[in-house]
């Protein structure tokens, strides 16, 4: 049950949930505040398309996190936000289970 009485008015009420949400912002600030710079976006991954066999078989694939220019092989990231899970290893394993590989479309080779 709530802790509040039942004869408080609707303003009132309305006040104090109002004064909860500051508070729950505030809050929200001073935690972000204390964290490492992010910026304000969501970190996704790079959209997977789909690769027939005979051009994966034919042509010399380097669409890797580890062949691009921005990758940072001491921290393993990605300078362009992305998650660099990217790997030849973990694509080609990808590849073998549903067909699709994932084209990072800021690719640049070194």
């Amino acid at each position: 049950m709530s802790d509040q009485p039942k004869n408080i008015s609707k303003s009132a009420k309305r006040q104090t949930r109002l004064e909860q949400k500051k508070m729950q912002r505030e809050a929200r600030e001073e935690s972000r505040l204390k964290r490492p710079y992010q910026p304000n976006r969501k970190r996704r991954s790079i959209r997977l398309d789909r690769v027939q066999a005979r051009d994966l078989r034919v042509y010399d694939v380097r669409f890797f996190c580890d062949q691009c220019s921005h990758y940072s092989p001491s921290t393993q990231t990605c300078t362009m936000g992305y998650v660099a899970q990217h790997t030849l290893e973990s694509q080609m394993k990808l590849y073998d289970l549903t067909g699709m590989m994932a084209f990072c479309r800021f690719m640049e080779i070194d």
